[in-house]
């Protein structure tokens, strides 16, 4: 998580303790990202100056309207959602409290002196000598370029191998994945070289090398992604006579995959890591009730925040997009009426309606919400696997794990795996809150076990 270095606090003020002015100092670290801020407290004229400390800018973001009394503080980010409520402690002379930005919450003091920078530990990210090749390419699909790295073992020229393609999930990705500090694409690509297995990792449309408008892509044109890095491969001098492709997709790159395996032959085996295994509309309602409860909401803000996504996928699937925007104005006027105290605390009506409807009312939305892996399953004559982590709350393992048995076709059963791992997350880590929030907190990028699983499986092949 990384907060936006123009932050512009909200406050109100209710009155200046001489305890609380001067300067104070805190290092967090959230989701990955490590950062360390600090602010000063005047009382003539009464005003909060907020800096990040290690920013090259050192001069300080206006904050307006603090509330402070002589035991406690708060303020508010109104337009980035994010709050924090703290107390002064006079036997430690320092502010501790908890600060907040959407649903994640963690916990942060302010001392008067200048604290340490927070490491992020990340011990899986690969460090040289590498004991295989690389090679950065650019692909081309249509009038959009993706950059890649391909990265491949050291092999005589006349050997065959193995080589994967890596599609990332929702959100604009480098072709790392890189996600609160961890790399997993990365992780993978190491540990598959170093076995003998090939991969091609890319940047996201608009990411990086890449170009082309992530946002305004669809799964069509991110399936299509895939398949000219496939087209390349067939027609580069190099791989052409030496590599069997295969897809591997996280996430929602697993539908990506899908979609691509469909449609060529040229793919010989498919990956599905914590993929939708149902559908796109079910994957969305059950992670917005898993998610929330998980993170301690109460199971009336979950149930709420469940409906409320079902309601928008019903008018969605039933509405031309230029209908949408008004049926559901009416829709989410009713939900918000009825939202727990909590969620209005977070955001006003205005907001909720406009964040909730660009995020609905989309080409990517609707075919993310129509999709249905059955479709591409019984289609798909290649060999498949499938891993799901038992403590997955972004695409639940039972039930992807069932439908992805169900739906296997004849012709793909015979080599096919599925494999459950239990007390893992959705990036496959072994968990213990097993929140989103935990992701960066964890030093594991990957378990060894899901590594170890992937190379066995495409060697068996």
């Amino acid at each position: 998580m990384k907060i936006a270095s123009s932050v512009l606090f909200l406050f109100a003020y209710f009155g200046l303790s001489a305890q609380v002015t001067g300067k104070w100092y805190a290092s967090m670290s959230v989701m990955g990202t490590s950062e360390r801020i600090a602010i000063h407290a005047q009382e003539s004229p009464i005003k909060v100056d907020f800096y990040f400390t290690d920013r090259d800018s050192i001069k300080p973001l206006k904050t307006d309207n603090v509330i402070l009394s002589d035991s406690s503080l708060a303020f508010t980010w109104k337009a980035g959602a994010l709050t924090y409520r703290g107390s002064y402690f006079p036997a430690g002379d320092t502010l501790s409290g908890k600060m907040s930005q959407s649903g994640i919450e963690w916990n942060v003091t302010f001392h008067r002196k200048l604290q340490e920078k927070i490491i992020v530990h990340r011990p899986q990210e690969p460090k040289p000598p590498f004991t295989y090749k690389t090679k950065d390419v650019l692909i081309q699909n249509g009038d959009v370029l993706l950059g890649a790295t391909i990265t491949y073992p050291d092999l005589q020229d006349t050997a065959v191998f193995p080589i994967v393609i890596l599609a990332s999930g929702s959100g604009a990705q480098d072709r790392n994945c890189e996600l609160m500090s961890h790399k997993p694409f990365w992780v993978i690509a190491d540990h598959l070289a170093n076995n003998g297995i090939a991969t091609l990792r890319f940047d996201d449309r608009g990411v990086g090398k890449s170009t082309g408008s992530f946002q305004q892509a669809t799964l069509e044109d991110f399936a299509s992604d895939v398949l000219a890095c496939v087209d390349f491969l067939t027609k580069d001098p190099y791989f052409k006579k030496r590599a069997i492709i295969g897809v591997a997709g996280h996430s929602e790159g697993g539908m990506h995959v899908l979609m691509a395996a469909k449609k060529s032959k040229k793919i010989k085996f498919v990956i599905q890591l914590a993929s939708v295994g149902t559908s796109g509309r079910e994957v969305l309602i059950e992670q917005q009730y898993l998610i929330p409860l998980k993170s301690g909401k109460s199971n009336d803000y979950a149930s709420w925040n469940r409906d409320v996504f079902k309601g928008m996928c019903d008018i969605v699937s039933a509405n031309p997009e230029s209908k949408t925007a008004d049926i559901l104005g009416v829709f989410l006027d009713s939900m918000y009426t009825i939202a727990p105290t909590e969620y209005k605390e977070q955001t006003n009506i205005f907001n909720f309606k406009i964040g909730m409807t660009m995020f609905m009312n989309n080409e990517w939305m609707r075919q993310f919400i129509a999709f249905e892996a059955a479709d591409y399953l019984k289609k798909i004559n290649v060999p498949i696997l499938a891993i799901n982590g038992g403590e997955d709350i972004q695409v639940p393992a039972e039930s992807a794990q069932e439908v992805f048995d169900y739906n296997l076709s004849k012709k793909s059963r015979g080599k096919s795996k599925l494999i459950w791992k239990e007390g893992l997350n959705h990036l496959f880590q072994k968990c213990s809150t097993c929140t989103i929030a935990e992701y960066g907190e964890l030093e594991e990028t990957i378990s060894l076990t899901v590594l170890n699983g992937m190379t066995e499986w495409i060697k068996s092949l």
